[in-house]
């Protein structure tokens, strides 16, 4: 007897995270590598903020459900965050509380787009927003975008494209090439899609961590935008699971009802952290110098090793590194990296399945010294290749 399996099912390897899991196998086996392969800090959250923690589960050993769009006083005080850092008023009801932005996206998507509508996404970008479209039957067209203008859309390249589309989801500072877009292009995106009835989401995991100018929310070019943030990058809460969403109003209601369905209800320990690590942006923003630092060593030496063409990295941890110049195989070029220099690194196939075979995405989400440790190593392994 065979039993039917789901095409909607049967999506890509999220590649970063198998490799986080082969990392992990192979140290605990008792190989020294060193990754610069997965996205996600390596400081976790402020030490005041995990003894908080213990303190509440002292308080409240029991951790019963909370409301499925979360407490009161996280979205208030997210919504206090806005008016802090943006200067822009969001009321706590167009705040859902969300298990990590993963869920929000979810949640977002089921809200607006039917089986069989069209979202666009340019590329290079975030792998899994293919893999949970495509779950959901949601069709995708991927639209081009080039080192000249910054891995990013602009309104004009979307009007280039002539394709039609039902949604498009932007990712601003980017994940895989830390390209942010600037005030003015985030405008014309806005006014665009307005005009042409396509549904913007906004996923904003990565502001707070930029380098030397500030991220600009999309909130305030229009009222119709949906922003995705988490608490798993600037705040390094990571393991902690917990994101937020910011709707139109008349998605309120229906992201309720879904929430309640699909998730019940956020974590409540991780909610009442986030409540305190609100109060800790001084510890953040010296994770965020120590990225700086870690994005400064790195174009100082990948040179070195022949990753000498690599993205703005303006923002997140990442650079997004052209390397047709080495290989025409990211994938295989990754592969003999791990097993010979024992160094991490994400192909490109992640992030662009037509253009991704001469590229690589580098995190520098870790200690200096695994940056300056894992350029010795390629050098070494470069000369030993040669």
């Amino acid at each position: 007897m065979v039993l039917k399996l789901s095409k909607r099912s049967d999506v890509e390897s999220f590649r970063a995270l198998t490799i986080l899991s082969e990392v992990a196998e192979r140290r605990a086996a008792g190989e020294d590598i060193i990754t610069l392969a997965p996205g996600q800090p390596c400081f976790g959250a402020p030490q005041i903020v995990l003894q908080k923690a213990k303190d509440f589960i002292d308080q409240d050993p029991i951790q019963g459900y909370t409301a499925a769009i979360g407490t009161l006083p996280l979205r208030k005080r997210i919504a206090k965050y806005y008016k802090e850092n943006y200067d822009h008023i969001v009321h706590e009801d167009q705040i859902v509380v969300t298990t990590s932005s993963s869920s929000g996206f979810i949640l977002s998507l089921l809200s607006v787009f039917d089986a069989g509508d069209t979202v666009a996404l340019t590329m290079p970008t975030y792998p899994a927003y293919k893999n949970m479209l495509q779950a959901l039957d949601i069709n995708v067209v991927e639209i081009e975008t080039t080192k000249e203008i910054n891995y990013q859309p602009t309104a004009d390249l979307l009007e280039k494209t002539g394709k039609k589309f039902d949604g498009i989801i932007i990712t601003n500072p980017s994940n895989p090439t830390g390209a942010m877009i600037d005030k003015e292009t985030l405008k014309g995106i806005c006014k665009w899609c307005d005009a042409n009835d396509v549904r913007l989401i906004s996923d904003e995991a990565y502001h707070g961590i930029t380098y030397e100018q500030k991220a600009q929310t999309v909130l305030p070019f229009s009222k119709n935008v949906i922003v995705l943030n988490t608490f798993s990058k600037y705040f390094a809460l990571t393991g902690w699971r917990l994101g937020w969403a910011i709707l139109p109003e008349d998605m309120i209601i229906r992201i309720k009802k879904l929430a309640e369905n699909l998730f019940v209800s956020p974590p409540t320990i991780s909610q009442f952290i986030a409540m305190e690590v609100f109060e800790h942006t001084n510890v953040l923003d010296g994770y965020v110098a120590k990225y700086k630092e870690n994005r400064n060593i790195l174009r100082k030496r990948l040179p070195e090793i022949g990753f000498d063409d690599f993205s703005s990295a303006q923002g997140a941890f990442y650079l997004y590194v052209d390397i047709s110049n080495l290989t025409n195989n990211s994938e295989d070029f990754c592969r003999r990296m791990l097993d010979e220099a024992k160094v991490a690194i994400t192909p490109g196939m992640d992030f662009d399945t037509k253009r991704g075979n001469s590229t690589i995405r580098i995190s520098y989400a870790g200690d200096a010294s695994d940056m300056h440790e894992a350029c010795d190593r390629l050098i070494k392994w470069q000369k030993i290749k040669v």
